[in-house]
C-alpha cells in the first residue's frame, strides 16, 4: 500500500493533464477551429473501413494519393479499428491526448525517487510541445513519444522488452530511422551487440519505407510527394531560418538548456538538418507536431544531466527549471491567447450548432469544400483551393465573420441553398 501511494502525485497528474487536453482540442474542433489534418486522417481512417485502402484527396493538391505516398505510420490500422467502433472525430483527439499524456506515468517506474515520482511528471505537465503538437489536430506519430520513453526505461534496466519498443517506435514514421542509427553509434562501445541490431534493422526499415514511398507515389500522385517538396526550394528554407532560434528556445528553455550537455542531444542531428533546409514555416517552430520527435530525447537528455548533479545543485536546478516551465505556461500556454498560434482563442464567438450542422451535411455525398475537416466523414472530401478544377457533386462554402457571401465559387457550380445564411451549398451545373 506504502508503494502504490508513491505514484498517486504522479496519477493524479496524468488525470488532469488528459482531461485538460481533451476538452481543450474537442473544445476547438467544436467551435470551427481545427485545421486540415484531422480531416485528412478522418478520412483515411473512413476509407480504410469503407474501401479498404488508406486514400484521401486531402492534401498539397487534391489529387487522390494514397497515405504511404507521403509517409509510412503503420498505426493508421489499428487507428482505423478504434474509429470504426467510435466514429468521431472527438475519439481521435481524445486518443492523441491519451498518447501525449500517457509519459506521466512512465516517468515513476525509472527510479524511486521524489524527482521521478513528481518533479519530472510535472515538468512535463507543463512542458508547451505536447500542448501545441494536441491543438494542431490529429497526427498518429505522437505515438513515438511514449515508445521512446518505454524503450528507454527499459535499456536502462537492462530488459529485453526494449526490442519491442524499439520495433514499434520504428514503425511510427520513417524519418525515426535517422535517430537510431545515430542512437546505435552512440552506444557501440558499451552495446555492441545490441547496437548492430539496431542499426541493422533501422537501415533495413528505411530501404522498406523509401520502396514503399516511391511505389504508392508512382501509383496515386503525379506531384512531387510531400517528404520531397519541402526541399525543393533552399532560399524559402533559409530566409524562414529565423524562425528556428524558436523551436530551440522553447524545447530547451525549460531545461535551463542542461539537455544539450548529454550526448543522447546527438540523435538530434538529423532533425536539425531536415528543419534547416525544409521550406514549410511549420517545420522550423514548436509550435506544431513536427517537435513529436524531440520530445522524449529533450526530456531525457536532462534528466540524465541533472541526476549525476550533487544535491544541493540538482534542487536549484529542479526549481528554477519548474519556475521557467510555470511562466511559460502561464503566459504561452493554453491559458493564454498565444495558445491557439495566430487564430482568436479557442473561436469562443462560433457557435458548436455549425459544427454539428456540417457533420451531418450531405451525407455519403462528393464535396470540396474551404473546410474540409469537418465534411471528412465520407468517400470523397476536397480542399478547396482557387484556380483548381473540381468533379465534386457539390461546393460547400463556409463564411467567417463578416466574410462577404459574394465570392465567386468554382466555375462549375451554382448556389443551390443556404444554411443560416453562412454555410453556402453549391451544386454542380448540369451539362445539357
Amino acid at each position: 500500500m506504502i508503494r502504490l501511494w508513491k505514484y498517486l502525485p504522479s496519477f493524479i497528474l496524468w488525470i488532469l493533464v488528459f482531461y485538460f487536453l481533451s476538452e481543450r482540442a474537442i473544445f476547438r474542433y467544436q467551435h470551427m477551429g481545427a485545421g486540415v489534418d484531422i480531416g485528412l486522417f478522418e478520412n483515411i481512417f473512413y476509407n480504410l473501413i469503407h474501401t479498404g485502402k488508406a486514400i484521401t484527396s486531402l492534401g498539397l493538391d487534391g489529387n487522390l494519393h494514397h497515405y504511404f505516398a507521403d509517409h509510412i505510420n503503420w498505426f493508421i490500422f489499428p487507428i482505423s479499428i478504434i474509429y470504426y467502433f467510435f466514429p468521431y472525430i472527438e475519439s481521435l483527439l481524445i486518443l492523441q491526448a491519451l498518447i501525449l499524456s500517457f509519459p506521466i506515468l512512465i516517468f515513476p517506474y525509472f527510479e524511486n525517487q521524489k524527482s521521478y515520482h513528481l518533479i519530472y511528471p510535472l515538468l512535463y505537465a507543463l512542458f508547451l510541445p505536447i500542448y501545441w503538437i494536441h491543438i494542431f489536430d490529429f497526427h498518429p506519430e505522437v505515438l513515438w513519444i511514449p515508445f521512446f520513453f518505454l524503450f528507454y526505461l527499459f535499456w536502462k534496466k537492462q530488459s529485453k522488452i526494449w526490442i519491442l519498443f524499439f520495433l514499434l517506435s520504428l514503425l511510427t514514421k520513417e524519418e525515426t530511422c535517422f535517430v537510431w542509427i545515430v542512437f546505435s553509434y552512440l552506444q557501440r562501445k558499451m552495446y555492441p551487440k545490441e547496437s548492430l541490431f539496431i542499426t541493422l534493422i533501422s537501415v533495413m526499415y528505411f530501404i522498406i519505407a523509401i520502396g514503399l514511398l516511391i511505389l504508392f507515389h508512382d501509383k496515386f500522385q503525379t506531384n512531387s510527394p510531400a517528404h520531397l517538396e519541402r526541399y525543393k526550394d533552399p532560399f524559402t528554407a533559409l530566409s524562414n531560418f529565423h524562425l528556428f532560434p524558436y523551436l530551440i528556445l522553447f524545447l530547451s528553455l525549460p531545461f535551463l538548456f542542461f539537455n544539450f550537455k548529454h550526448q543522447l542531444m546527438y540523435c538530434l542531428f538529423p532533425y536539425l538538418i531536415y528543419s534547416i533546409l525544409s521550406k514549410f514555416e511549420v517545420n522550423k517552430t514548436p509550435f506544431t507536431h513536427h517537435s513529436f520527435i524531440t520530445i522524449p530525447i529533450v526530456f531525457l537528455s536532462y534528466i540524465e544531466i541533472v541526476e549525476n548533479l550533487d544535491e544541493n545543485r540538482k534542487k536549484i536546478v529542479l526549481r528554477i527549471s519548474l519556475l521557467i516551465s510555470i511562466f511559460l505556461f502561464l503566459f504561452y500556454g493554453p491559458i493564454s491567447k498565444s495558445y491557439s498560434y495566430r487564430k482568436e482563442f479557442m473561436n469562443r464567438s462560433v457557435s458548436n450548432s455549425d459544427y454539428l450542422t456540417l457533420r451531418k451535411l450531405l451525407p455519403n455525398e462528393s464535396i470540396v469544400s474551404n473546410i474540409p475537416q469537418y465534411l471528412s466523414n465520407r468517400k470523397e472530401i476536397q480542399l478547396y483551393l482557387p484556380n483548381q478544377t473540381y468533379s465534386a457533386d457539390y461546393y460547400v462554402r463556409y463564411r467567417w465573420g463578416k466574410e462577404s457571401s459574394d465570392q465567386n465559387p468554382p466555375s462549375d457550380y451554382q448556389l443551390q441553398s443556404f444554411v443560416e445564411n453562412h454555410i453556402q451549398i453549391f451544386t454542380r451545373k448540369k451539362i445539357d
